[in-house]
Parts: structure tokens; sequence; C-alpha cells
């Protein structure tokens, strides 16, 4: 199934099954109304039928006389579609005003019966009538004269009347469903919350503003939460354990590491100079790469989650004040132009090991100045590092960022502060470029990092 929106998907199932529930009440309305009008219209004729009935006398002349007729107006206006008629023997001998000049047809040998039957037929005009009709025994001078009564309405009346009704149920429906597709939204909204919630706490836990899910969820999404917060929990074990043995395994290769340079110390004390070079060369290889594991083992990095912002302004600053301790620190002129407040989801020590190598680096080789730069740009974090010392060649960038290559041995260190800053940006996903300043002619050190959230009201502390 293609993802999607389950808010719309829920939707669509409440919008499909109001159609559905609505159509069938419409039906079901729709013949019940019809059924009531039908009901009233035998009703109304019904009625007519019976005063009519009661109203028939004999007339001196051996026919038959309305003693008082309908009072309906409709009857007096001609073609109104309401309509009566007596018949004998098929023959019509009283009728409706409203009939004017047309005689509806009756069958001529209509048995004489108590009940009523309905009927339809064609009227004045070209109407449809429906109507009922009955037979009685009229007596007339000692001998039963059968009689048929008629009383009839154009059909189109009842049309109209469904019709109309039609469209006033079809606005009434309308108005409910749009007010039913409301209160779905609403319950649809209102009943995934809880999973926006989760989505916002979620979205904390990324940025590490917390450690876990906490907050009081339905009973349905607990579990969910549950198991995230365990799996939150495995990862982390996961990576303290792995963690753990790369540093044990580190610090259980350094005193095996110490005991064969003392022998290579004994061996040159014991004029075999060229094998205590040769075991030389690979004790300190193998402690470069021990020195690159715990490097990497106290790395935090990125992780499963992110770790809660901090503010590097001030952590940079921090860095600067305890290198100006150093021999040199003071003399040197340090150029701040910093963002402030730069936050970043990164932990604190690995910000400090990787900013504090590029700035001791600086540090070093630095003539008298030394600029640090930090900015926002496109969503990135950057931190730019220059001195105006000798600089590295554009063939050597390469070689300077390997464990242990060093540009020029005559400077006290180990050759590992570049690398280590290197594979610490690189944990979290950054990029480090190494150049020539063009603005101090020196080392430049430009660091790019990811952040999640733009600082709002940045301004440039010096």
């Amino acid at each position: 199934m293609e993802r999607g929106s389950l808010s719309i998907r829920l939707i669509a199932v409440w919008a499909v099954f109001l159609v559905i529930a609505l159509q069938i009440a419409s039906i079901g309305l729709q013949t019940l109304f019809e059924r009531s009008i039908t009901r009233r219209t035998l009703s109304e004729l019904t009625l007519d039928l019976s005063l009519l009935a009661e109203a028939l006398q004999r007339d001196g002349h051996g026919g038959v006389k309305l003693v008082t007729a309908p009072t309906d107006p409709l009857f007096a206006v001609a073609f109104s579609g309401r309509y009566w008629q007596i018949s004998q023997r098929g023959k019509a001998i009283l009728r409706s005003p409203s009939l004017w000049d047309y005689k509806l047809a009756v069958a001529a040998d209509a048995p004489v019966a108590s009940d009523q039957s309905v009927t339809n037929m064609k009227g004045p005009d070209e109407q449809n009538l429906f109507g009922i009709t009955r037979t009685v025994a009229f007596e007339n001078e000692g001998a039963a004269m059968p009689l048929n009564i008629l009383a009839a309405v154009d059909y189109a009346e009842i049309e109209r009347a469904k019709r109309r009704f039609s469209e006033d149920l079809l606005i009434g429906l309308g108005g409910l469903a749009l007010l039913l597709l409301l209160a779905a939204s609403a319950h649809v909204v209102i009943g995934l919350k809880p999973l926006k919630d989760m989505q916002t706490r979620l979205a904390r836990v990324r940025n590490g503003d917390i450690r876990r899910l906490e907050g009081n969820f339905p009973t349905e999404v607990m579990p969910l939460v549950a198991e995230t917060n365990a799996l939150l929990d495995a990862q982390d074990a996961a990576l303290e354990a792995a963690r753990t043995r790369a540093s044990n395994l580190a610090h259980g290769l350094k005193t095996p590491l110490a005991v064969m340079a003392a022998q290579a110390r004994s061996l040159r004390r014991r004029g075999e100079p060229e094998i205590a070079s040769q075991i030389e060369r690979q004790v300190e290889s193998m402690r470069r790469h021990v020195e690159r594991e715990l490097a990497r083992a106290r790395a935090r990095g990125a992780g499963p989650t992110h770790h809660r912002r901090i503010d590097t302004t001030i952590a940079v600053q921090e860095l600067v004040g305890a290198v100006k301790f150093l021999p040199k620190g003071q003399e040197l002129h340090w150029d701040l132009a910093l963002t402030s407040p730069l936050m970043l989801g990164v932990d604190r020590a690995d910000f400090n090991e990787m900013m504090g190598n590029l700035i001791d680096n600086a540090h070093k080789w630095a003539n008298s100045r030394i600029r640090i730069e930090s900015r926002i740009a496109q969503g990135k974090a950057i931190f730019a590092i220059e001195d105006d010392g000798p600089g590295v060649a554009e063939a050597d960038v390469g070689r300077i960022l390997k464990w242990g290559e060093r540009a020029d041995s005559t400077v006290p260190g180990t050759g590992l502060g570049l690398a280590i800053a290197s594979d610490l940006v690189g944990i979290y996903r950054g990029q480090l470029k190494i150049g020539r300043s063009t603005r101090l002619g020196g080392l430049s050190a430009v660091v790019t990092l990811a952040v999640q959230h733009e600082p709002e009201g940045a301004t440039a502390a010096a």
C-alpha cells in the first residue's frame, strides 16, 4: 500500500460511510414520505366519497341529486386537479364543475361492494389521475339503483410534493453531511493527537532536549511508547558496550607496546640499532592506532539520538581562554567573530576535542595572530580557524590529516591533532577542509556541521 496521510485515510473512510449512510437515509425518507402523502391523499379522497354518498337523494323525476356537494374550492375550478363523478351503468349523471365538460371513463358493470378500490385513469387536459371508486346501491322507488362514486386527484400534485420534499431533503442532508464531516475531522484530529504528541517528543529526543519519551499517553499508544523507549535504551547500551570494548582493547595494548619500546631501547644499548629502529617504527605505528581507537572510543558521536544542544560560542570562548594560558598564548592576538548563540546538538566533550585540536594546532604554528569565526549558512554551522603561520602546501593537505603525519617535526606534538579532529567531524557527518588562509596567509581549517534548529536573533560576538 502506498504511503499516505492517516488522517486523510480516516476522513476518507468517514466520507464514504457518510455518503452511503445518507444515501440510504435519503431513499428511506423519500419512501416514507411517499407512503405518507399517498395515505393522506387516500384519506382525503375517502372523505370525499363518504360525503358524496351521504348527500345522495332522489329528485322528483326518478333521478338522483346531491343535497350538498363537497366544499373544496378546487372542485369548482375547471381542470384544477380535484374531481368527483357519480355514474350509473358507466354513464356520468353528476360530476364536479372542475371536470367542465369532461367525463371520466367508468366501467359499466362494476359490482356493488362495500369496499372501495384504487384506480388510475386519464383525466381532462391529459392529466394522470389517482383516485378511488366505490359502487353503492341507491334505493329509488323500491328498486336498487347501482351508482359508482369516484373521487380523484391529479397525480402531478403528489409528484410536485415529492419533488419539493426531495429538494428540501437534499439541502437538509447536505448540511447534515457537512456537519458530520466536520465532526469526523474533529474526531480524527483529536484521536490522532497522541501520535502528534509522540512525534513532537521524538523530535525532542532527536534534538537532545530529552532522553526518553515521557508523558501521559492513551492506553493504546503506551505499548508503542514503551517499545520506543526500550529501543532507545538498547541502542544506547549497544553503543556504550562498543565504546567500552574499543577502549579496553586500546588500553590493553598500551602495556605490551610499552614493553616492546623498552626492549627496543635495550637492543639499541646492546649495539643492535637497526633492529631497534625497526621495532620502534612498528611500535610507533601501533601506538598511533591505539591513540586513534582511544579517541574514537571517547567520542560520543551523533548516535541514534542527538545530544542536548550546547552553545558552541561559549565552548569556543572557553577553549580559547584555556589556550591563552599555554606558552605563547598571551602573546598572540585572538580575533573572535562568533555568532551568538549558536546551538548545536553535539556532545560537549566531542566538540571540545575537535575544536580544541584545531585551536591548539593554530596556536602552535601562528606567528602573531589567530582568527576564529562561526556562522550559520544554509542550515549548516561553519567554524573557521585561521592563523598567520607558514601554512601548508596543497600537496601536503591529505598527508597531514593522516594519523601521525606531521608537517614539521621540529614543532612539538604527536601529529594526531588534525587527524583526531577530522575523525570526530566525520563521526558527526560533517566536513573538515584544510587549506591556505586568504585572510592571514597561514593555515585555514573550516569545519561544517549540521544544525537542528536555526538560531533566532543571532548576533556577532567578539
